[in-house]
């Protein structure tokens, strides 16, 4: 698949509390620190709005019952929030919160919705006012994040905010094929996408590994194609009913004609080589695809599309289209005579046939298509959507042809990225569309998939990363400074934990699995020295299917270790003289006595003892940044020797271990490097390290590439 191209709040670390400074130069007001995705326009007043037992709501305008739910959330995670028992809604009563809706909005949410809101707080009360629901459940949201307490009460600051996203497309892919995922973990994520105001669920429900939708037409799809894993019916509309009670539209994706060794297993006479077909347990790119020569193939997905656009109201029906290696269609006589007489002179011809009928076919029941890069092409009719996973600059090719698209090169979570990666990429990038071409980019989408996630470990690969690029997607382009972002990304994370998340407790379970019957705090602390490999290390590492359990410790491991990110602040602060290297000491002790505690644990359990490596070498690792601050403190030289062999030990170190990255490794090589008569102690291909991206920011935790 293209995938493959390119804290625990039960025991908080402590060597995370030994180095967790800030790390904001910002200027942003204080109480600004917990909005994310930033507001349009902001201005903060004088004074604040207290929060007490007495504090309620009234609704004026127009209300209906989905207004109503959101309102009731809004006050049952205010409890949660300060623990003071709210009595909620109250009809005429003057003061506290009133919101203002202008109408009902659009029976079906569009791309056309109108989100934007105004929230004005004073002393004496705030006013939320929105053109529809919708709008007003970002205003709500924005509402929540503004609360805060001082040595006296819980208060929103007076503030105005005037509020509209930049794009009216913000979405999240979860794929569902690779790994199932049940229908908890697709309520708990839409919960963590209303709250960053994210408005697409990107539903990827078919591919080689499983199809996961009840079809009452054509049962053989989740009786062959799923492991009987799959939504039925009725949880399909629960979904989508619960999506639009939080603002998010759902978009099905069925991946066709490649990618269908599912469907294939379920109805063979789908594509023109024999069978058998199963469902593939491996990941890639595989040659079983659908026969676009086949009339019967046309009338099926017709029977099938006309069921699935009941369920899913959109008006956008996503029908994959990538990664067709045409191998079955180079084998086939038949195929290669068809080409022969429609004067099609090859496959990209072929699919662009083949795109051209299912179009009509989605027109047809009411649907819009939309497709990877892959389905671009001269014939392919206007109206169609192009989604680029392959680089800002096919975006702005479509975009150049005349093609509505979105974005999601960048936003590959499951590529374990640091989420300052994520926020470097911008939908519109420095590609010098002109405005009306600019004007056909819709937004973009953040993918996870399922390659290496279960419902065990996808919330932390999720969150909160995803949130870094809800703020790109919804706040104006010149809200850039990562730091800033990290910053306000530590309150955001801590929130989203309210919301039955798992992105902050599931690898604190995973790791408690691990340890046994022993004291997991050095096995906590351990696993915050690392990030969670990139994507290409882990399909290389090893064989790994469907079938393959998920728990090792590569699997627990974070994105990205807060407690690294801090300690590359650390020794910057330090290089710049801003800081002396008491706290860099502390860490560095605290790793070494930690690694002592936890050899016992690691030989004992056969999930960690392929670690043990490792942590003698994050021992060795720390002992020379001990020894690197003291040539510092002395302005001394160190021997030829202890500059070779530190060489060798970063040179190892940076590369992956056990599946999993040292996340400590660059601030320690930065420290070593600044001792005297060191420069070049790191390889010079370990020198100057660049991302995929020629123009991506320098990124301070690095996940290698």
């Amino acid at each position: 698949m293209k995938k493959m191209l390119l804290h625990s709040t039960i025991a908080v670390s402590t060597l995370l509390c030994l180095i967790a400074l800030p790390r904001s130069g910002s200027s942003n007001p204080l109480p600004a620190r917990h909005l994310m995705p930033l507001p349009e326009r902001l201005t903060f007043n004088d004074g604040e709005l207290v929060i007490d037992g007495a504090f309620h709501s009234r609704v004026t305008g127009y209300s209906d019952q989905r207004l109503q739910r959101a309102v009731a959330r809004f006050f049952q995670r205010l409890q949660k929030r300060t623990g003071i028992p709210f009595a909620g809604p109250v009809g005429a009563k003057q003061g506290g919160l009133t919101i203002h809706c202008n109408g009902a909005g659009e029976r079906v949410q569009s791309i056309a919705s109108d989100e934007s809101y105004t929230l004005e707080v004073t002393r004496e009360g705030a006013s939320l006012a929105a053109p529809s629901p919708t709008g007003v459940m970002r205003g709500l949201e924005t509402l929540l994040q503004l609360v805060d307490l001082d040595a006296r009460t819980f208060f929103i600051p007076c503030l105005k905010i005037e509020d509209r996203p930049r794009f009216c497309w913000r979405g999240l892919l979860i794929d569902v094929s690779r790994h199932w995922e049940p229908i908890e973990v697709i309520k708990r994520n839409l919960d963590a996408m209303a709250a960053v105001k994210l408005n697409v669920l990107h539903w990827h429900l078919s591919d080689d590994q499983g199809f996961r939708v009840e079809s009452r037409k054509h049962p053989k799809l989740q009786q062959s194609g799923s492991d009987g894993n799959y939504y039925t019916q009725a949880e399909v509309r629960e979904v989508v009913a619960y999506a639009r009670d939080r603002g998010i539209r759902v978009v099905p994706e069925f991946d066709m004609p490649g990618h269908t060794a599912a469907w294939l297993a379920a109805y063979p006479e789908l594509t023109g080589a024999p069978g058998p077909y199963q469902i593939e347990r491996a990941w890639g790119v595989f040659d079983p695809c659908m026969d676009p020569t086949k009339k019967n193939l046309y009338s099926f997905l017709d029977s099938f599309i006309g069921e699935m656009t009941a369920l899913f109201p959109d008006e956008y029906f996503h029908i994959g289209g990538d990664e067709v290696n045409g191998k079955q269609w180079n084998a086939s006589s038949n195929i290669r005579a068809f080409k022969n007489r429609a004067g099609l002179k090859d496959n990209r011809d072929l699919q662009a046939y083949f795109n051209r009928r299912l179009q009509k076919i989605l027109s047809k029941h009411g649907k819009k298509m939309i497709g990877w890069d892959e389905i671009l092409h001269p014939e392919l009719p206007r109206n169609v959507v192009v989604q680029s996973w392959r680089s800002q600059a096919a975006l702005a090719e479509s975009a150049r042809a005349g093609y509505s698209g979105i974005l999601s090169y960048g936003y590959y979570l499951d590529h374990m990225d640091p989420a300052s990666f994520h926020y470097s990429i911008d939908p519109i990038g420095k590609e010098g569309l002109k405005a009306d071409e600019k004007s056909r980019i819709l937004g973009g989408e953040a993918c996870m998939w399922g390659e290496f996630v279960n419902p065990d470990n996808i919330d932390s690969r999720i969150w909160p990363r995803a949130a870094a690029i809800a703020e790109r997607l919804w706040s104006p382009a010149e809200v850039t400074d990562a730091n800033d972002m990290y910053r306000r990304l530590q309150y955001v994370d801590r929130d989203l934990g309210s919301l039955a998340l798992g992105h902050r407790n599931d690898n604190y379970e995973m790791l408690l699995r691990m340890a046994g019957d022993q004291d997991p705090a050095p096995l906590l602390d351990f696993a915050e020295l690392f990030n969670a490999a990139p994507l290409r290390i882990r399909v290389r590492a090893q064989k790994y299917t469907s079938l393959a359990p998920l728990n090792r410790m590569a699997d627990a491991v974070l994105p990205e270790s807060e407690a690294a990110r801090n300690l590359q602040g650390l020794v910057e602060g330090l290089l710049a003289r801003k800081n002396d290297s008491g706290e860099i000491k502390k860490f560095l002790n605290r790793c070494i006595e930690n690694e002592s505690n936890l050899k016992h644990m690691l030989e004992g359990s056969y999930l960690l003892r392929e670690t043990l490596p490792v942590s003698d070498m994050i021992t060795e690792l720390c002992r020379r940044g001990l020894q690197a601050l003291d040539y510092l403190a002395a302005a001394q030289s160190p021997p030829e020797d202890w500059r070779k062999q530190t060489a060798d030990l970063l040179s190892i170190a940076e590369k992956p271990q056990a599946e999993m990255m040292i996340a400590i490794v660059p601030a320690i090589r930065e420290l070593i490097e600044a001792v005297p008569g060191s420069a070049g102690v790191s390889p010079p291909h370990l020198q100057q390290k660049s991302r995929r991206d020629a123009g991506a920011p320098r990124i301070l935790l690095a996940t290698s590439d």
